[in-house]
């Protein structure tokens, strides 16, 4: 057998197990040949439960963590939840909070920008148990009984530690709470503590990836590949036929694609807690490394950022990322007061790229203010100059007015000090 063929097999081993879930939730041929499902939570692998406030259905299903999610292979977990925990907030700041006290929510909506008539017909909520991860999913079979399942979900949510979400700031966690209050209900969530991924996420891999929905992250990061998923844009409509018709051929896919969200949101973040552990870093790529450095000079971690900039250092650098190291390093040194280093590196970055001008303003702030070196320094100004004014000449570039102007004011302030 050829070494292509077992890789090929390997990757179909890895694909079947998680097409298992989907298929243990099909009976006879109707995942072929597309008869519609029963109207009951049967159809859906759920039951029907009356909470006094409403009924609702509710779906549980159960992920070994150890599994691989697409080729991301999670560390042991096993029984030991109390071994693994998660930065909340993710700035460095914040506790670190049992991942087994840790909510992972997700929800589906009548529509997808939210506002006033906006329901969350399906919302899951997945947590890890020395048995696994086990994702609960609420689905309301009747707009007007929407408080039972809000009565559920407070009850869930008295006992977590934290809340984890994908743009659940903007999204998920307003919408809650606002159908919450509409049933006189106390949203006491939106005082725990909790994890948008979203936001981390955009700063570290938006500049690698582009856009970065959850979807992406999973293609891009996770290299997992959904099979046959049902698009999120079509998931009100398909509620709404069930409420029209009393069934939906695809409302089992809503299920799936709900449980798929808050998986993969699991083991991601999972994932990205251990990769962007600010005392060691472990990305691949050294432009997400780059990002993270620039995450952490932002939120006022140097240390963290120069972590990350050691490891950069270490991988193949081209030569904009070889300054982009530099600036980063310089500007935390700075900030560390430490202006000699920092000098250093903005030096690294002018003889890289000539043409930036922050570095020269840069390091002819420290000839001027620290070593009192106005001869040096008025040459680093004239030298930018120049450059700016050729480009001015050549109509090159951006509009360059105001670095002229800010050098030229540093250039009259330095030859009054050389003046006898």
């Amino acid at each position: 057998m050829s070494p292509d063929s077992s890789s090929l097999e390997d990757r179909l081993a890895r694909l079947t197990r998680h097409l298992d879930p989907v298929a243990l939730g099909r009976t006879g041929d109707d995942s072929v040949s597309g008869v519609e499902r029963p109207v009951g939570p049967e159809g859906v692998g759920a039951v029907e439960i009356n909470g006094g406030a409403g009924r609702y259905w509710l779906r549980g299903t159960q992920h070994n963590p150890l599994d691989p999610w697409g080729e991301t292979i999670l560390p042991e977990i096993g029984t030991g939840v109390s071994g693994h925990s998660l930065r909340i907030p993710f700035d460095g700041t914040g506790e670190r909070i049992p991942i087994g006290d840790c909510l992972f929510v997700d929800c589906e909506t009548t529509g997808l920008s939210g506002g006033v008539g906006t329901v969350p017909f399906l919302t899951a909520v997945g947590q890890l148990t020395p048995a696994g991860f086990r994702v609960d999913q609420y689905f309301l079979s009747d707009i007007a009984e929407e408080g039972g399942k809000l009565d559920a979900l407070q009850s869930r949510f008295a006992d977590a530690g934290a809340l984890v979400t994908y743009n659940g700031a903007a999204f998920d966690l307003p919408l809650l709470e606002s159908r919450f209050r509409f049933w006189r209900l106390e949203p006491g969530f939106r005082d725990m503590p909790h994890l948008d991924l979203l936001w981390p996420t955009r700063a570290i891999f938006r500049e690698r990836i582009g856009e970065c929905s959850l979807g992406n992250v999973e293609e891009r990061i996770l290299k997992f590949a959904r099979v046959e998923d049902l698009p999120g844009s079509e998931v009100p409509a398909v509620y709404f036929e069930y409420l029209r018709e009393g069934t939906s051929p695809r409302l089992y896919s809503v299920f799936e694609h709900n449980r798929l969200d808050v998986v993969s949101l699991f083991v991601y973040a999972l994932w990205l807690n251990h990769r962007t552990d600010p005392n060691a870093p472990d990305l691949a790529d050294p432009d997400d490394l780059l990002s993270l450095a620039a995450h952490w000079f932002r939120k006022r971690q140097p240390q963290a950022g120069l972590n990350a900039l050691s490891l950069a250092e270490t991988r193949v650098l081209g030569k904009s990322q070889r300054a982009r190291l530099c600036e980063l390093r310089g500007r935390i040194l700075k900030r560390e007061r430490r202006f000699e280093d920092a000098h250093a590196d903005w030096e690294m970055v002018r003889r890289i790229d000539p043409r930036r001008i922050d570095a020269a303003e840069e390091l002819a702030k420290h000839l001027e203010h620290r070593r009192r070196d106005y001869t040096a320094a008025l040459k680093v100004v004239d030298s930018a100059l120049e450059r700016l004014q050729i480009a001015a000449a050549l109509n090159s570039g951006a509009d360059s007015r105001d670095e002229i102007q800010r050098l030229m004011h540093r250039k009259a302030r330095l030859l009054r000090r050389l003046a006898p």
